[in-house]
């Protein structure tokens, strides 16, 4: 017997746990029979599918009759397939069904599935083992597929049942009908995600609020609920750490203020805080207009540790909402303040005094805020996103502002300033300057930056977008913030050599002036040569001081070598997360940060 050989199986598996690379399992599953066996299990516990092929392949083994040298379909614990999306149908997805001891699988986007290939893959025997189904943009879906996950899988703690709302149409194939089966059976069910399923309504929240106890997290945007559902979630549902209500229109004061959130538990060893909902982190209450201050106030009391809150496009919200934020602190990392446009400056500052570790801040539309809530706001020492759309009283004091402090410029990687039309030039070119990691930069319809060579930095205006849209847009990301923090450099180092020259020059011709003056001859003026090599600088105008500021060892140097070296056009952005919904004109559409 070889050393390998000799090796136990738990060693062997602790050692191989610290291959990443599937050639490298490959290897060791050559060495020996134990090895092989530990080297395949591990291979086989989350197939990685990139290319369709890989997956008809892997389907091809699962459906073979005649014995295999191992037994893959009891290897197979995870499988994702959202990389394959429109490849999947169900004749392979019902491939998997004697995998009896999976425990995840994801089909986000796999649109060609539909109930027949789901209830095929799940079969007919209870599968105590799976414990997660992602069903996200399964568009065929409906009730008949959730009622045999009710069946077949009582073990079940997380569904996600979100539809994308651009999809054509709109998304009905689950209905109450099926969720509440649902709730009835999967009583361990911890997290569900209902984005989009119009005909969800009161009846599925509320099966779901007494029958599931231990609910993690609720997405219920664009559902039809009412305050009937969140009393009873705030009722039963005391565990509750992610809840969104996007769009939920019907939803007023009463759902938070009558509800148990007004009832905060006497100190106990059970609840050692007073707050009734002490681990809430994340709530959505996006477009939610009829809530007002009252209802801000009462959830904060009963949810001091909010680390996300999201109120855009409430728009009764006041100065006395954002006091009240106040009180979380340092707890407070995320909040989405776009379209209150009743909030003043000073709740702002208020904000930026209390909640010092926030990262991410929009505040769009916010017509009253000037730049004192910026200049309070630039103190935030870890702020990496923040949002001042439309707040068309910012200026480039403002922008000095966030230039202003160190620390800011190691954090800051996203700002939003579309339709802050009083903006110029010198300003932003200190903050791409400043801000070395900068990714994200938006100036749609700010004047000083439609001009076509800034413009050529930009990245492509979406398709659907009017003449006029495409016009005024004017979003920088990735490389396009770079290369426009080049250019600007390069203007600035053409700037001062073209100063330099004209001096220069000036001295000369009056030198030559004085002698001819002197001889009686007549001397015509001309352009500084440095202005005749480069037109463009005619149109710029960049103040001394700030020069000063942005000339810092041995910038210029490098980019007089480069300056004749300028970037081609940017291509469109494929980055999800950098998509843009600025549209001219529209108040209701804003940047995504």
């Amino acid at each position: 017997m070889s050393t390998a050989q000799s090796i136990p199986s738990e060693l062997i598996l602790h050692i191989l746990k610290y291959l990443t690379h599937p050639s490298d399992l490959s290897n060791c599953a050559l060495c020996c029979k134990s090895w092989s066996m530990h080297a395949i299990e591990l291979l086989w516990y989350k197939p990685n599918f990139v290319r369709s092929t890989a997956w008809v392949s892997f389907c091809h083994v699962l459906q073979q009759t005649r014995p295999t040298l191992f037994p893959y379909t009891s290897f197979i614990r995870r499988i994702n397939l959202s990389l394959l999306s429109t490849d999947v149908e169900d004749a392979h997805l019902t491939s998997l069904k004697d995998c009896e001891r999976l425990e995840r699988v994801t089909l986000t986007g796999c649109s060609k599935l539909t109930d027949h290939g789901i209830t095929g893959f799940l079969g007919t025997k209870v599968r105590t083992s799976l414990v997660s189904m992602d069903l996200g943009d399964v568009t065929n879906v409906t009730d008949a597929s959730i009622k045999r996950i009710a069946e077949i899988c009582p073990s079940l703690q997380g569904l996600n049942l979100s539809m994308c709302k651009e999809s054509p149409g709109r998304f009905e194939g689950i209905t109450d009908d099926g969720v509440v089966v649902l709730s009835e059976a999967c009583t361990g069910l911890r997290r569900i995600k209902l984005n989009n399923c119009v005909r969800v309504s009161d009846a599925s929240v509320i099966a779901l609020a007494r029958n599931c106890p231990a609910l993690l997290e609720i997405d219920l945007m664009n559902c039809t609920v009412s305050n009937k559902s969140l009393k009873e979630v705030f009722m039963h549902s005391s565990e509750l750490r992610e809840f969104r209500l996007n769009n939920c229109t019907e939803i007023t004061d009463s759902a938070f203020t009558e509800s148990a959130l007004t009832r905060l538990p006497p100190q106990s060893k059970l609840y050692p805080s007073s707050h009734y909902y002490d681990q809430l982190r994340i709530l959505d209450l996006t477009s939610i207009q009829s809530i007002t201050d009252n209802a801000v106030r009462q959830i904060i009391a009963a949810a001091p540790k909010i680390r996300n809150l999201v109120l855009n496009k409430c728009h009764n919200i006041t100065d006395d909402s954002v006091l009240a934020i106040c009180h979380l602190g340092r707890y407070l990392h995320y909040l989405h303040l776009g379209h209150c446009m009743r909030l003043t400056d000073y709740s702002i500052v208020e904000l930026a005094r209390h909640c010092t570790r926030i990262r991410y801040l929009d505040l769009a539309c916010c017509g009253q805020l000037t730049d004192r809530s910026v200049v309070e706001l630039a103190t935030l020492p870890k702020l990496k996103r923040i949002g001042l759309v439309k707040c068309q009283n910012i200026t480039d004091q403002a922008i000095y502002a966030l230039t202003s402090h160190a620390r800011i410029a190691n954090s800051l990687e996203r700002v939003h300033l579309s339709y802050c039309q009083r903006l110029t030039i010198p300003a932003i070119m200190q903050l791409v300057n400043f801000c070395e990691k900068l990714t994200h930069l938006s100036l749609t319809s700010v004047p000083a930056f439609l001009r076509p060579d800034f413009q050529r930095f930009r990245r492509t205006p979406p398709k659907e977008f009017s003449s006029q849209q495409r016009s005024v847009f004017c979003v920088f990301s990735g490389r396009g913030v770079r290369d426009l923090r080049t250019y600007f450099n390069t203007l600035t180092a053409m700037n001062a050599e073209a100063i330099q020259h004209q001096q220069q020059h000036q001295q000369q011709q009056q030198q030559q002036q004085q002698h001819h003056h002197h001889h009686g001859h007549h001397v015509p003026q001309q352009q500084p040569l440095i202005t005749q090599r480069h037109p463009e600088l005619a149109t710029i105008d960049i103040p001394t001081d700030v020069l000063s500021r942005l000339h810092r060892g041995g910038v210029m140097e490098a980019v007089l070598a480069r300056h004749n070296r300028l970037p081609a056009p940017v291509p469109a952005a494929t980055d999800e997360e950098d998509t843009n919904n600025e549209v001219y004109g529209d108040t209701d559409d804003i940047d995504v940060l």
